[in-house]
């Protein structure tokens, strides 16, 4: 991996992708290898990964612009700790980290406020999007096309695949019908496998269906679950609001105008929560006020709602039909949204009954200029943080991400496909009160130690040839944990590596080994567990992840030895130091018990076995030990 083309070089693929994808229907009269339905980036990183393999795609998208949210206002990723990126989405942050070193110097502010790579200006990260998929010419794209229409082939022992799908241009209202040998549905509303006919739910369960914590009705605070915690299940869906561009720099700013539609009432209870002293700021990077401001380069600030703040920016309640809802519905909710964010910060910046302070701080910042500017300067996409959710293969619950017994690690999944390394995260499904003034029900948060995503949650299953990336299989709860970009990113470059798999074998999606799917996804890079010192650069990476995904990792750390402190922020920011007792010393000497304990767990043929049983009597460091093992292990 990493960035071995110049910057300029990209820029000039991305200027050849745009020419290319500005004529749609030479697009349409051939059968593609793969089907993508969202352009986001799971969706791109499965059409890389199977182009790749000079596999013909084709990616089609809904809106006018590939990249998800990534490139709709989300700028300021979540993840925890950098020791659990890995795969394309590292390939991403080296590109964003050498724009900025070759446009601004290796020194500027630019480059330091990317944070590596993470963090970059949506139109950054559009042009990248752009590039890599320009560097792959078996790749098209259509854009401002909506799927309407699947059809199906007839059904073998209860299984079927899909043949091809149908979409309507938005702006020409016509349709095209686009057949394929393979699909992936890489949508944040599960839009493909809704009309594919694969299960799904919409809302919460109950705590009582998957035995968890934080499911169904909660009220939540300080790590407590609060009176009136009912756990019921319902429909009801977490809040949406949009990832505004800020930025308080005069020469790129500009200032919200009175919406046509404003409506002060709406916000006047702002200004009484703000002369009571609740709220410290309007813009802040903690959570000590209205609008969290998380800084990205040039200047400008990734806008986002504060969780259980007393003042929310995301419209709780107001987004319940949005999953299933018609493409009028939608419009309709993601209008509501755009009309409440700019009267809130109007209202903020102008109205006589805001504090001084306050409403003098707020007209410092504006919408930034320089983005979004075919759409007055606002973000494109409305911040779905959960929709419609696949009831696949697995499951995926708030138990995977408890420790498993007698292991500072979390359970162990030995066809994992992926990692996460993020909170049970919630901000909520209804607005405050009346039992609660300022805690909002269905907020919660939760950090588990970082934890491993089976190949079943991307699964469906009745349909052989179709992968769902986004809107995942898993609980509401267990959701929370994987809805964030850099694992549906991870999601979709497995899901990629395994229609490669399929499409090479001519096999459907029940009949993969894993264990092969498992190899090309750490030849890419891409991390099936988390381990802190071994990274992608590492002689050892496949190797170690390799075991540590069959298990051989879970009991290096006696329990009664360890002293779990939570990891310390890095710079002030969510990013933390790497996850305690989850490295492998591959410097320390082995211990005969623990090697054992290893060959043991790994249960190989006698010849295999024996042969790695000799290493047994050498003094070997843990390093050496598990390379030479991998190659006994393999047959190499």
């Amino acid at each position: 991996m990493g960035f071995h083309k110049s910057v300029l070089t990209c820029f000039l693929l991305a200027i050849w992708f745009k020419c290319y994808n500005n004529a749609p229907h030479n697009l349409i009269d051939q059968t593609y290898d793969l089907v993508v339905v969202g352009a986001t980036f799971s969706g791109i990183a499965a059409a890389i990964n199977t182009a790749k393999n000079d596999h013909s795609v084709i990616i089609l998208e809904e809106y006018n612009d590939i990249g998800g949210l990534m490139t709709g206002g989300l700028s300021f990723t979540d993840f925890l700790s950098y020791e659990a990126l890995g795969g394309i989405f590292i390939d991403y942050t080296q590109r964003v980290e050498a724009y900025y070193k070759e446009k601004y110097g290796p020194s500027s502010s630019q480059v330091r406020d990317c944070h590596f790579g993470v963090h970059a200006e949506p139109h950054v990260t559009l042009k990248i999007f752009q590039a890599m998929i320009a560097e792959y010419p078996q790749i098209s794209v259509l854009k401002n096309h909506r799927i309407i229409e699947v059809e199906k082939g007839e059904a073998q022992q209860g299984r079927y695949q899909l043949n091809s799908v149908s979409f309507k241009d938005v702006k020409s209202q016509k349709t095209v019908n686009i057949r394929g040998r393979f699909f992936i549905d890489a949508t944040y509303e599960g839009d493909l496998m809704a009309l594919a006919g694969v299960d799904y739910v919409v809302g919460r369960e109950s705590r009582k269906q998957y035995g968890e914590v934080y499911a169904g009705k909660i009220y939540f605070e300080n790590g407590k679950l609060l009176a009136g915690s009912t756990g019921e299940g319902d429909h009801r869906v977490q809040a949406y609001n949009f990832r505004v561009i800020m930025t308080h720099n005069p020469e790129n700013r500009v200032l919200i105008q009175k919406p046509s539609n404003y409506k002060r009432e709406t916000y006047l209870p702002t200004a009484t929560i703000l002369k009571e002293g609740l709220v410290s700021n309007v813009f802040s990077e903690g959570r000590d006020a209205i609008l969290r401001a998380q800084m990205i380069p040039n200047q400008k600030a990734d806008i986002n709602d504060i969780k259980n703040s007393p003042v929310r920016i995301a419209l709780l309640g107001q987004n319940y039909q949005y999953p299933d809802g018609t493409a009028e519905i939608r419009q309709q909710i993601i209008q509501e949204h755009r009309d409440h964010m700019l009267g809130f910060i109007y209202f903020l910046q102008n109205d006589p009954e805001m504090p001084v302070k306050f409403r003098d701080e707020a007209r410092e910042w504006g919408l930034a200029k320089d983005e979004f500017q075919e759409n007055e300067h606002f973000p494109t996409r409305l911040y779905i943080r959960e929709a419609r959710r696949m009831v696949g293969d697995y499951v995926f619950t708030e138990h995977d991400v408890r420790m498993a017994p007698g292991s500072i690690r979390t359970k162990n999944h030995p066809d994992a496909i992926a990692i996460g390394d993020y909170a049970l995260n919630c901000h909520g499904v209804q607005a405050q009160g009346p039992l609660y003034r300022y805690i909002s029900e269905g907020d919660y948060g939760h950090i588990p130690p970082p934890f491993q995503i089976p190949f079943g949650v991307i699964k469906p299953k009745n349909v052989d040839n179709l992968l769902v990336t986004v809107a995942v299989s898993a609980s509401h709860v267990g959701f929370s944990g994987l809805r964030l970009e850099p694992t549906w990113t991870a999601l979709g470059q497995a899901a990629g590596l395994a229609a490669q798999l399929c499409l090479k074998n001519n096999v459907g999606i029940s009949q993969i080994v894993v264990s092969e799917l498992q190899s090309l996804l750490h030849k890419s890079g891409a991390k099936t567990i988390y381990i802190s010192d071994v990274d992608i650069n590492s002689p050892l990476f496949e190797a170690t992840q390799y075991f540590g995904t069959k298990g051989l990792f879970h009991t290096i750390y006696d329990l009664d030895s360890v002293n779990l402190v939570p990891p310390k922020s890095l710079w002030g920011t969510q990013y933390r130091e790497c996850y305690p007792y989850h490295a492998l010393e591959l410097s320390k000497i082995l211990d005969l018990k623990l090697a054992e304990e290893w060959l043991n767990i790994l249960k190989m043929d006698s010849e295999k076995d024996s042969e790695a049983r000799r290493l047994l009597g050498k003094t070997i460091t843990r390093g050496a030990f598990l390379n030479e093992l991998y190659k006994i292990a393999i047959g190499s």
